[in-house]
């Protein structure tokens, strides 16, 4: 990306850097077809994909955006998960305060009512431009591959299931590999109590120390949990979901990525703008229901919501929890797999009196009885992620 050295001179005297790039219909660009020297225009809709030379190519992208059209906001979330670190300026057609503020906590960072203004325009550049700091290439680094586990509604058992999935994936990645549990629940924050931990720091000790982690502060912040895992947990404190940013947690994910062999994620059934670009860039989602009938539309709302987030299908692993043991058929499996339109990867059989014995003690149910219908089940999804996300340690 540019550091903004090489600029254009403007008629007003100011100066635009190279590299912005203009996405908005032609009846939204106002007067800066004046700039057309110094910018480059993408006359596209609201909703249409960028062009994806210009998105590996701009420095600056200016995007108009339909707040109305949930097309048009997923289009905005890919492109920031594509390039998290790419300054975007937003283009409105009315701009309300709460709009604004919903934008700027998906990392962008100024916002513009339409049609576009030149002058505005040229303003908003400069000042992304001086704000920038010069990047400085970085040493190659490979990023351990993201798990993003996802309830498909509350209570359904997603963060046992994460906790248990994250214990036996190091096992199946191969010798020295380790794995990372983030608790991103930040207001109900399971993880800790299921593996029986109890943190010293949380995750919002990486949030306020965002530009200066290192790998001191990975290692305060991680409990292992044996089993080649490490604790991230959530927030002691209950606050606003809100509260952390899609910067924020992207930046925190990347170096943890850095750091470990594999990444699981226990994400928060309520999802919050933030958690959107997880979901667009996690290398494999596992989405958690409970196998019952009346209970497949929560499961369906969920995996509605990856398709309008363009996830491929290829890359969502459907779970479904508390199974009554024996009297569960396959062709009972069968008729939910219809219904939903997916496959069902596992199915996990109800044993409450093995997970709560396991959780009492910390450890993971195959730890105390590896033999068990339960145990076999949560490997099998172990070793099926692991053989999906194509690491080989």
């Amino acid at each position: 990306m540019t550091d903004f050295s090489d600029t254009y001179e403007t008629d007003n005297g100011m100066t635009l850097p190279e590299g912005v790039h203009v996405f908005a219909r032609k009846e939204a660009l106002g007067n800066i077809a004046i700039l057309e020297d110094s910018v480059t225009l993408h006359r596209l809709g609201t909703a249409e994909d960028f062009p994806v030379a210009a998105v590996e190519q701009a420095a600056i992208a200016v995007v108009e955006i339909d707040s109305e059209d949930p097309d048009s906001l997923a289009r905005l979330e890919r492109l920031r998960a594509k390039r998290p670190g790419l300054p975007v300026i937003a283009g409105l057609q009315v701009a309300p305060v709460r709009t604004v503020r919903s934008l700027l906590r998906k990392g962008v960072v100024d916002v513009l009512e339409l049609p576009f203004s030149s002058e505005e325009l040229i303003a908003a550049i400069v000042d992304v431009a001086r704000a920038a700091k010069p990047v400085r290439p970085e040493t190659p680094v490979t990023l351990a591959p993201v798990i993003a586990v996802l309830g498909a509604a509350g209570g359904v058992g997603a963060s046992t299931v994460a906790t248990q999935l994250a214990t036996m994936m190091s096992s199946r990645l191969g010798e020295g590999a380790r794995t990372a549990l983030i608790d991103l629940s930040l207001q109900s924050g399971d993880a800790g109590a299921y593996l029986d931990k109890s943190p010293r720091m949380t995750i919002s000790h990486l949030f306020e120390a965002i530009d200066r982690i290192d790998d001191e502060l990975m290692r305060s912040v991680a409990i292992d949990c044996g089993d080649d895992l490490d604790l991230f947990a959530a927030p002691d404190d209950i606050e606003p979901i809100e509260s952390a940013s899609a910067d924020e947690i992207g930046r925190m994910l990347r170096e943890t990525r850095k750091r470990y062999s594999a990444v699981v994620l226990d994400m928060p059934s309520t999802l919050p703008n933030w958690a959107m670009p997880i979901l667009l860039s996690a290398d494999e989602v596992v989405v958690v229901g409970v196998g019952r009938i009346s209970a497949l539309r929560h499961v369906k709302r969920k995996l509605s919501l990856l398709q309008m987030l363009g996830r491929e299908r290829q890359n969502i692993s459907v779970v479904l929890n508390r199974l009554s043991g024996g009297l569960f058929k396959r062709s009972d499996v069968s008729q939910m797999e219809e219904l939903l339109g997916y496959d069902v990867v596992q199915t996990l059989e109800e044993d409450t009196q093995l997970v709560e014995e396991a959780q009492l003690q910390g450890v993971s149910v195959a730890a105390l009885q590896k033999r068990a219908r339960l145990s076999r089940q949560i490997g099998d999804l172990a070793t099926s992620i692991s053989a999906k996300i194509g690491k080989d340690y």
